[in-house]
């Protein structure tokens, strides 16, 4: 059972989890996946998985979710991000394992708590684009009180490569390899100076196609609620499949995003050369800092004048692609759902 944290806006959570949930059944079809997130977080639903709907997000239902752990008994608990302490131990008392993913100081921080480890039998931390990770000195010393508690860190998660001729996606939006340019918020529930922030890419991208001359599509994401459905000048997809848009990614020039932990394994996992862009959570920005620093992105801020400039370079320039890909590299920036998905089989 997956437990990611999930509402309206933000869903890196929910969709970092189900690349895991798709991964575990492709090794294990006979695995039956339950998922438990906000019934107003507007995402990708899998058929072949059940679905818990609840009234808040996670962290803020411990009574209706610790009803349902013990109705539903689970093997494996997985929670993202969220849950309450006592939701935790509650998930103790009925599954045979429980696995705690932090994917941001303040939430690794909550997995090292005296009083949380010993609900956790793994705690996967996230660390893109750190060569060699290291749990801190309080970390270490904290840990002796939870030797039980397995500790391994990920560079990112995103869906499986997958395979197959991307032209039945390309052609009916008429968009060809390597001739556009796609821009993607991300779940696309945030908002910027009153404004949603995928029709701020949408103006992005129309300036981007008059300097440029390229193709641009605009991903307006699961969670925009807004009205823009249409543009004379550029290509608006309302919301695309996991594995559809890594195809869509990986078949541009060159991407705008933004800053997700999800959103940014997924970008570069499928080998394009982005744009950050603070499109929502308080993590992002840390993040943005983070990459362009190690010359793994640029950075713009939420503007369209500064997003087009960074995205013109990006797209005149093979030499600047090259080298976010050899940074990414030599970072250690990778997709590695293969490797969770096997320690959690582990655990099972």
């Amino acid at each position: 059972m997956f437990v990611p944290a999930s509402g309206p806006a933000g869903s890196g959570e929910y969709y970092r989890c189900l690349a895991i949930a798709r991964a575990l059944r492709r090794r294990r079809p006979d695995c039956v996946i339950h998922f438990a997130c906000h019934r107003d977080a507007g995402v990708e639903r899998d058929a072949g998985m059940v679905y818990h709907l609840l009234d808040d997000t996670p962290t803020r239902q411990t009574q209706p979710l610790t009803v349902l752990l013990a109705g539903i008994a689970p093997d494996l608990v997985v929670f993202d991000s969220a849950g309450r302490q006592r939701l935790h131990r509650a998930a103790r008392q009925v599954a045979r394992a429980i696995v705690w993913i932090s994917d941001r100081p303040n939430k690794r921080r909550r997995g090292f708590r005296f009083r949380a480890m010993p609900n956790f039998d793994l705690h996967l931390i996230a660390a893109p684009g750190i060569r060699c990770p290291r749990l801190t000195l309080r970390e270490r010393l904290k840990r002796r009180f939870a030797p039980h508690l397995a500790i391994r860190f990920f560079s990112g998660i995103a869906p499986e490569p997958a395979c197959g001729d991307p032209s039945a996606l390309l052609e009916p939006l008429g968009l060809a390899p390597g001739g556009y340019l796609a821009f993607v918020a991300g779940g696309g529930g945030y908002r910027h100076g009153g404004r949603p922030v995928p029709e701020i890419l949408v103006d992005a991208a129309a300036e981007a196609r008059r300097r440029t001359g390229l193709k641009v599509v605009v991903v307006m994401g699961p969670q925009y609620q807004g009205t823009v459905r249409a543009h004379a000048e550029v290509t608006i997809v309302h919301h695309l499949a996991t594995e559809a848009l890594t195809a869509l990614l990986a078949s541009s020039r060159a991407a705008v995003i933004g800053a997700g932990s999800m959103m940014v394994t997924q970008a570069l996992a499928a080998g394009v050369a982005v744009v950050l862009v603070p499109a929502g959570g308080d993590d992002q920005p840390a993040r943005i800092r983070y990459m362009e620093a190690h010359g793994m992105a640029l950075a713009a801020p939420m503007r369209v004048d500064a997003i087009v400039m960074a995205a013109a370079r990006l797209a005149e320039s093979a030499e600047l692609r090259d080298q976010q890909a050899a940074a990414a590299q030599a970072n250690g920036l990778r997709n590695d759902v293969d490797t969770v998905a096997s320690a959690l089989l582990e655990l099972l």
